[in-house]
């Protein structure tokens, strides 16, 4: 990684955590929790949409495109956008079906959300496609743009609803969607991706990704899904409102991800790169330079949300978030173990061993379930939270021995 691109790099996930944030703080100071948690909800399957899309397509990209080049990397390029828009027909495909079924049992709170899905996730997705293969290449400049323009049309469309007093749940897709179409438009008219297609090599390389994309997406489906369930679990067990408290907690403890998130979208291309340059200890080097990088920030989060946090919860949102102060000390701890996830994770994409996640992401969701059945109904969001925490604090033990056992050893 350059120094300007270290200099950009906070930067850059600054706008995007920043209108992250900007928009959860809109919709929970003009509605409700409820309101809030709804919004929630259809986000969680907005966020499992781009982990499968990153773990199947962006992900191989960004490890197997350091290992081509010239024409050779421009037709690969061409097969993992086919690629792209093959996984968003069956997303529209998935999203209708539900959407109906939906329709059928009377869902009628989150039924409007997913039909408004069924147009605005394709867009979603492209954004999040354009986002990922810029980061993947280290076009850090054109990342900071597009994202620079779907803050500004988003956040602004948002405000007007505000005004307007119209902030419901598809208009507030509907937005978001639209400045994902603008700013995608302007991408391609302005920096048109460096790509060709030949259909040879849609299904070749398909196949060749597949034994690197499918044991990625079965540690994701297995643990990285379980934080978008539990809202759903939430919601079913406590309340919408419930939902929205915990989504606001952690929206709060998010803004760490103008560290860990900033950190997390180029550690993978640059590990990969430092693996093969300079194998295992220069992949080591640039890792542990990360993780302390990421305790320092996470620590600090800490021990500021332990003092203060409930202050500025109530500050931000509302008196109606009073008493959130141990949540937000709870899901800061869990943020900061699966930051230290993240980094080994990395470092097993690199080396192109992402099956060895699988048995630890297993954990994580067998301690997260148990935990959330003793705890979310007698304590409700903090439940929610400390299930958080017990699932990843023993997934990464587990992660962490087992990385020390994998094939880091050859390379000592």
């Amino acid at each position: 990684m350059t120094g300007v691109q270290t200099c950009a790099l906070p930067i850059y996930q600054a706008i995007v955590s920043g209108a992250s944030f900007v928009t959860a703080v809109l919709i929970g100071r003009a509605t409700s929790p409820e309101q809030l948690g709804l919004y929630y909800l259809a986000l969680t399957v907005v966020l499992v949409l781009y982990g499968i899309q990153d773990q199947i397509v962006a992900g191989p990209y960004i490890i197997y495109s350091k290992r081509r080049q010239g024409r050779e990397l421009a037709e690969y390029a061409g097969s993992s956008w086919i690629h792209h828009l093959v996984f968003t027909a069956a997303v529209i495909v998935v999203l209708l079906v539900a959407a109906v079924v939906l329709s059928i049992v009377g869902a009628a709170k989150i039924g409007p959300g997913l039909w408004v899905l069924v147009w605005a996730g394709p867009l979603l997705l492209l954004r999040e496609g354009i986002r990922r293969f810029m980061l993947a290449d280290l076009k850090i400049a054109t990342a900071i743009a597009v994202d620079g323009a779907v803050a500004v049309v988003q956040l602004g469309g948002l405000l007007l609803l505000v005004y307007f007093g119209d902030l419901s749940l598809p208009a507030i897709f509907g937005v978001m969607a639209g400045a994902c179409a603008l700013a995608s438009v302007a991408w391609y008219v302005l920096h048109p991706p460096a790509i060709q297609f030949d259909r040879r090599r849609f299904l070749a390389d398909w196949r060749g990704n597949w034994p690197f994309s499918k044991w990625a997406l079965k540690s994701y489906l297995v643990s990285s899904t379980m934080p978008q369930v539990l809202p759903w679990i939430l919601s079913i067990a406590v309340g919408t409102a419930a939902t929205g408290v915990l989504g606001a907690c952690a929206t709060l403890v998010g803004i760490s991800n103008v560290f860990v998130l900033g950190v997390a979208n180029l550690l993978t291309p640059q590990a990969g790169q430092a693996f093969v340059a300079g194998g295992g200890n220069e992949l080591r080097r640039v890792l542990v330079h990360a993780a302390l990088f990421l305790v320092l920030v996470l620590g600090t989060l800490c021990l500021v949300l332990v003092f203060s946090g409930e202050r500025v919860a109530v500050f931000i949102y509302g008196d109606q978030f009073q008493g959130c102060g141990p949540i937000l000390v709870v899901l800061a701890l869990g943020a900061l173990a699966n930051s230290v996830g993240m980094i080994v994770g990395n470092g097993l994409w690199a080396i192109d061993e992402p099956r060895l996640n699988f048995v630890a992401d297993l954990w994580y969701v067998s301690a997260t379930l148990v935990a959330t059945l003793f705890l979310i109904v007698p304590l409700g969001v903090l439940g929610a939270a400390l299930a958080t925490l017990a699932g990843a604090s023993r997934s990464e033990e587990r992660r962490v021995g087992k990385e020390c056992r994998s094939r880091w050893s050859p390379y000592h």
